[in-house]
């Protein structure tokens, strides 16, 4: 889990997600409450999942929050 701060200055959470037909999600949760979004991953394995989302910064997570839809 990856905790960062959004433009606004809210909190959020960034944590993997699985979707039923094997897609790799970052879900985004709200810390003070609200609506979780996602965004798909380009990862087609757990591992490479979890290296994709270590590896992004909070820029980047940021950006992804920007683009994410709701889950």
């Amino acid at each position: 889990m990856r905790r960062f701060t959004a433009t606004d200055g809210a909190k959020w959470d960034a944590v993997l997600g699985h979707e039923s037909w094997g897609t790799f999600v970052v879900l985004f949760t709200p810390a003070q409450g609200g609506s979780v979004r996602k965004f798909v991953l380009s990862a087609e394995t757990a591992m490479g999942a979890e290296t994709e989302l270590d590896a992004l910064a909070d820029d980047d997570l940021r950006a992804l929050l920007s683009d994410s839809s709701p889950w």
